[in-house]
């Protein structure tokens, strides 16, 4: 998978991070299909070649007939609207983990629950493009790290105080700026799928795209930019796997191992949790999956199904493995079996591991405690060790 590190020159604007992204070269078909199964007709997603501070850039050009003052709209509302589009696993688990961290910041900041907050323009049509588009683009760049340093902030709206805690910020290059070089939606977006970055990750360039916001003030360029690439160095030495994240409050802890092993079930190849304390002193877990780049969609789904969390964090990792096989011993003539894993370093076996679950069977059929079988399966395993692999 790749990484995108996104440098807010200007700011960042749903719809100017999903012209960057269209710039950086994310289909726009791609992107036209996903909005139009959301919105339930056909949009024509444009982008034009603009100018700001001697910039080149794509601005974002969206059609007529959008709604811009829909009443009663939440964040609620929006959510199934992506969850009846049938869109791809990555694509909507994406959009939603952004509508969530949208959902609970105005919440926090009008003190309602959820399911009464009202996104006035937000809830628009246009936001759910500019997210959805990001999401889609996202996925056909086959992105799983987004690294986000410093952001600029100006007066700003409550909520993109909110939604970037936790996130690094700075303040505007120049005295005069935008009102909200950070939009809600960009500072959504950015938190939701986005990890802070103290600098640029080490990677291979292989593209760049830039987006404009709408208005061109003087002073500055009204820009944000993308640079997307493979991650270079040690970090890519190994198999590419995939690192899903979310810390929880809220989560009953009788209800924890049944959230790992459903991770488990979903696909991921480990998943555990770590206890950390947050905000205000309230102890918490961070529950952590592993698994495949292709498997992504399925368990981050698992995260949202059966944790309390609104958000996932994702990143990519390598994973250096030593070579593997798996070979039987007997514990004893004719008796039960136990299958042993062996790890070899440059053809030498360096470590044995008998497999638990067929030691508790022997166990069982042997009448023997479990542990006494471990005992007895280690001492066999190891010599395996003298063995040439």
């Amino acid at each position: 998978m790749r990484t995108l590190f996104v440098d807010p020159v200007g700011g960042a604007a749903g719809d100017m991070l999903l012209a960057a992204l269209l710039d950086a070269g994310a289909p726009r078909d791609v992107v036209t299909q996903a909005v139009s199964r959301v919105l339930g007709r056909r949009i024509e997603v444009g982008t034009r070649v603009v100018t700001r501070r001697g910039i080149r850039a794509l601005e974002l050009i969206l059609p007529e007939g959008l709604d811009r003052t829909p009443e009663g709209r939440g964040p609620l509302d929006l959510m199934a609207l992506v969850e009846r589009a049938g869109l791809a696993d990555g694509v909507r688990t994406r959009a939603l983990a952004v509508l969530s961290r949208l959902g609970d910041a105005e919440a926090r900041v009008h003190g309602l629950p959820v399911a009464e907050v009202l996104l006035e323009e937000l809830g628009a049509d246009d936001t759910l493009v500019d997210l959805v588009g990001v999401a889609a683009a996202l996925d056909a760049l086959d992105v799983g790290t987004i690294a986000v340093p410093a952001v600029p902030l100006g007066r700003g709206a409550r909520a993109t105080l909110e939604l970037l805690r936790g996130f690094d910020v700075r303040p505007p290059d120049v005295p005069v700026q935008l009102p909200e070089p950070v939009t809600p939606t960009g500072a959504a977006i950015l938190s939701a799928l986005g990890e802070p970055a103290p600098e640029m990750p080490a990677m291979r360039l292989e593209a760049v795209g830039v987006g404009a916001g709408a208005r061109d003030p003087a002073g500055f360029a009204n820009v944000v930019r993308v640079l997307l690439g493979t991650p270079t160095g040690a970090a890519v030495d190994g198999r590419r796997l995939v690192v899903l994240d979310a810390n929880v409050d809220d989560l009953s802890p009788e209800l924890v191992p049944d959230a790992i092993e459903a991770l488990l079930q979903t696909g991921a190849l480990d998943a555990w949790c770590t206890p950390i304390v947050m905000k205000r002193g309230r102890p918490a877990l961070t529950i952590s999956a592993l698994c495949e780049p292709e498997d992504l969609g399925a368990v981050r789904r698992a995260f949202f199904e059966h944790t309390t969390t609104l958000g996932v964090r994702v990143h990519g990792v390598a994973r250096p493995e030593l070579e593997r096989r798996v070979v039987e011993i007997e514990l004893a003539e004719g008796g039960p079996r136990v299958r042993v894993k062996v790890a070899s370093l440059d053809g030498r076996a360096v470590s044995v591991k008998p497999e638990h679950d067929d030691v508790v069977e022997a166990a069982r059929k042997l009448d023997r405690p479990v542990r006494a079988v471990h005992e007895a399966a280690s001492a066999l395993a190891h010599r395996l060790l003298e063995e040439p692999t």
